[in-house]
């Protein structure tokens, strides 16, 4: 039998990858051709995977944080196995419905386990990946048995090692010893707008080293068998492995080495490459050799789900009923079915509390009902009491843990969940709603990539406290909202936070739960029922309606304090509450006109200035809101500095009507 050509393999990789790029008339050939040893020789010797099973749970997984080399993997895919990629494919590479999107989206059938683009994101998602695998290996292993056992492959470039989350990121993954995390390091000395100083390069792998990270370093980009060994030794490592390829930009261009083939492919530099690379036809590959590549990586991959499954059998006999239903739940990422209010003794919630603790009830309920809840905080867990009682701290001694310490590292934590909820692990984190601005990339990644990830932000508004402006939320729940697919949720009291919670546990989209630092009032005719309606009436009036009051959140009890202040007036309220504005938004015509009638005047009563409310109101007048930052002090001399303490309502409405 004839042997394996690695070197034509990679010349037929590089030549589809700028056939795709020519064609698509955009792209980035640069990585392209200078990668393509890097990205073969990984998949070619070591990435296990099920080629029919796109989804096993203990695959390895591979993110591609310098998504434009999206190429390159799209072309490396087509000769893996055309069933998920062929030719036509390629040829569509960045067209409208196409396999082959600019940059990776999630796609488990297309063999993309995450979506990438901004840089440095992928770097942390592989870290939270990093992090369900040891996770899942410390409930689902034995001596002789490990069902999760898989490594993470990130492959960067040298603008994901520059963003922040990538180090913040990192930072975790040392910390926690993660040995099946292996960092790829695409190192051409070369960014967009130019060269990188050696002197960066070699400070990162010392920052690495010094991080506790095992660093390895291939001088031959070109060398599968350097490259090779350079992997293996990586996952043979204690903890997580950095691995420096040096790679020339655009290999075999006029402009090899420099910034000028990042992301510019000139026709006549594409002609020569093809020439020099003696592939002149477009969309030509050796045929022969790309069956014997297909022959081998099947021969390699052919037992690894077969030999897993026959351990999972095995393992299963331990189980009991419930255990093995929680595995299988995990394994094929079941839907999770739990009403809270058939679970939780409403009269012995501590509504008298503060309402962040009333939450780590409700939370710590829900994790005694669904096993793989996991998350935690960016160092404020005990501001925003978002721990799991019981279930002990997630580190290097005790992967098992469901409280992870993500320190003040709030975009890092963001990315990560999204890594653990791609493992099928129902996630939450948790911060200041001040600070929800840190993680806004990969709340967004999370929305596109329609992942289950609840982040809890607190501390909602001006009446924080004496922390002064900086800590005080204005414009964060306007942005939020403004993310598509991304529900945001600003409960009034513990029955409609019950709701809030029963909405989000039987969705598989991201949600946000804005809470208040203090205690609510709980009012007599909130209910968790309406929580799908995003807004419903609480209170209604006794003869005429004068105005209609629209409140959310601890601003719920304000506008129930200001329509008995109204009241003394001769001016009857109704007051509705809508904790989802965006689903209410949602229902029809009809439901939104039996709550907010036409012909009567509306006012809407949050501190934020959220644009949104503008759809339901006649006027801008009538939002009663908050344009400013807010200001250190008590509560009651910033409402009435702001001049939003009840007597100004009062004149304001009374004025308006």
């Amino acid at each position: 039998m004839s042997k394996l050509n690695d070197k034509k393999m990679i010349t037929d990789l590089r030549c589809l990858a700028l056939d795709m790029i020519h064609e698509a008339g955009s792209g980035h050939p640069g990585i392209a051709l200078g990668a393509a040893p890097l990205l073969y020789t990984l998949f070619t010797y070591h990435i296990n995977i099920d080629l029919n099973k796109s989804d096993w749970c203990n695959r390895d997984r591979f993110v591609l944080s310098c998504g434009h080399a999206s190429s390159l993997y799209y072309a490396l895919q087509f000769f893996l196995d055309e069933s998920k990629y062929n030719l036509n494919d390629l040829k569509n590479y960045r067209n409208i419905y196409s396999k082959t999107p600019g940059h990776p989206e999630y796609n488990l059938e297309n063999r993309i386990d995450a979506t990438t683009g901004p840089l440095g994101e992928g770097v942390a998602t592989g870290v939270g990946m990093a992090m369900a695998g040891k996770y899942l290996e410390s409930y689902y292993s034995n001596k002789k048995i490990s069902l999760f056992d898989y490594y993470v492959y990130v492959m960067c470039s040298d603008g994901d090692l520059m963003e922040g989350v990538s180090y913040e990121a990192s930072c975790l993954a040392a910390q926690y010893q993660l040995d099946n995390f292996i960092l790829l390091y695409d190192c051409n000395g070369v960014s967009l707008d130019g060269e990188i100083d050696e002197n960066y390069i070699d400070s990162l792998a010392n920052v690495y080293a010094d991080m506790g990270f095992s660093v390895y370093y291939v001088k031959n980009g070109e060398s599968v068998k350097e490259i090779n060994k350079a992997i293996t030794a990586a996952k043979k490592a204690n903890g997580p492995a950095l691995v420096i390829v040096s790679t020339i930009i655009g290999k075999y261009s006029k402009y090899e080495g420099t910034n000028k083939i990042h992301g510019t492919l000139e026709n006549d530099d594409y002609l020569e490459i093809k020439k020099e690379l003696e592939h002149p036809t477009k969309w030509e590959y050796d045929k022969t050799n790309t069956a014997l590549y297909r022959q081998t990586i099947q021969e390699r991959l052919e037992n690894t789900y077969k030999s897993w499954y026959q351990d999972y059998e095995e393992f299963s006999k331990e189980l009991d009923d419930n255990q093995l239903n929680t595995l299988n739940s995990i394994i094929n990422n079941e839907e999770i079915s739990l009403q809270l209010d058939k679970v939780i003794d409403m009269d012995k919630l501590f509504t008298d509390r503060d309402f962040r603790d009333v939450n780590y009830q409700v939370m710590n309920v829900i994790s005694a009902f669904v096993p793989n809840f996991i998350g935690g905080a960016a160092d404020v867990v005990s501001s925003t009491k978002t721990y799991l009682k019981g279930k002990e701290d997630y580190s290097s001694e005790n992967y098992a843990g469901k409280n992870i310490a993500f320190g003040v590292r709030e975009h890092a934590m963001g990315s990560i969940l999204n890594g653990l909820a791609l493992c099928n692990l129902r996630v939450f984190g948790s911060c200041f709603l001040a600070f929800s601005d840190y993680l806004k990339p990969s709340i967004r990644l999370a929305c596109l990539m329609n992942l289950p990830v609840t982040y809890i932000f607190t501390h909602d508004s001006i009446l924080v406290g004496k922390d002064g402006a900086t800590h005080e939320p204005v414009e964060q729940l306007a942005s939020l909202r403004t993310i598509p697919n991304l529900s945001v949720y600003r409960p009034s009291d513990y029955k409609e936070l019950i709701g809030t919670w029963n909405e989000i546990l039987s969705s598989s989209h991201p949600s946000a739960i804005v809470l208040p630092r203090g205690h609510v009032e709980v009012q007599e005719f909130t209910n968790p029922e309406g929580i799908p309606y995003g807004g419903y009436i609480i209170s209604e009036v006794k003869k005429s309606l004068d105005v209609i009051l629209i409140a959310t959140g601890s601003e719920v009890t304000y506008a129930m304090e200001l329509k008995e202040e109204l009241m003394k007036n001769y001016i009857e309220a109704r007051v509705v509450s809508m904790p989802n504005v965006g689903t209410f938004l949602k229902q029809d015509a009809e439901y939104q006109n039996e709550v907010l009638p036409k012909g009567y005047k509306k006012i809407v009563l949050e501190f934020s200035n959220d644009p949104t409310w503008y759809r339901l109101l006649e006027s801008s007048d009538d939002f009663i809101g908050v344009n400013t930052y807010g200001k250190s002090g008590d509560e009651e001399d910033v409402l009435k500095d702001l001049e939003l303490d009840l007597a100004s309502l009062v004149i304001r409405i009374k004025n308006s009507l």
